[in-house]
């Protein structure tokens, strides 16, 4: 299902932006926060997919647990742009090498996808997808407490679709990717949403 060239071709068609994101955030309503332009605090994430198993596969990460907004929440790799970083593409990349050990000098760049902006902490989140031949050997540093492994066939799969309650946080009825490993909303759901768009 997911040969190279046409996933390749897939994932370069025009992103649908906030078509796609709409069914993921009911609770983050546009009129109910405000998206600051004043000192918002750039960031990349790095989508890194890779051949494994027959199929098609992205890494995602889980946060360690400290006092902090995005304590132990599902994420892709990636962080704050630097002042050495020279664009938001090189934040994703080194973001990826320091988080998990993945070069900065393999994977194709395929695609950005539409950016994300995540109001608890002013982030405005740019997601940069990559298409590596093998899977990358991953070593993962102390911001990871562990690698998830999701495969193209359970994201595009409609019964991995439903709501969560995170009533530590005080939300409930949370649009959420349910997968086998792990519960994924928020900000990285909205990318993920996007890119499912992107490969029908």
């Amino acid at each position: 299902m997911w040969n190279r060239q046409n996933l390749i071709a897939r994932l370069q068609k025009e992103p649908p932006g906030e078509r796609a994101h709409i069914n993921f955030y009911p609770y983050r309503i546009k009129n109910k926060f405000i998206e600051t332009e004043i000192d918002k605090k750039l960031s990349a994430v790095g989508i890194h997919l890779y051949p494994e198993k027959e199929s098609i596969f992205f890494i995602l990460i889980k946060r360690p647990n400290y006092n902090g907004y995005h304590s132990g929440q599902i994420a892709f790799p990636g962080g704050k742009k630097d002042a050495t970083d020279i664009n938001l593409l090189q934040t994703a990349k080194r973001e990826s090498f320091e988080e998990l050990n993945i070069s900065m000098n393999i994977g194709e760049l395929i695609c950005e996808l539409t950016p994300v902006y995540i109001p608890v902490s002013n982030f405005l989140v740019q997601p940069f997808v990559f298409l590596h031949h093998e899977k990358p050997n991953m070593i993962k540093n102390h911001e990871v407490a562990e690698v998830i492994e999701i495969s193209l066939d359970e994201l595009v799969n409609e019964e991995n679709l439903g709501e969560i309650n995170l009533e530590n946080i005080g939300l409930s009825s949370v649009p959420a990717f349910i997968f086998e490993k792990c519960q994924v909303w928020g900000a990285t759901a909205l990318m993920l949403s996007e890119m499912k768009e992107m490969l029908k």
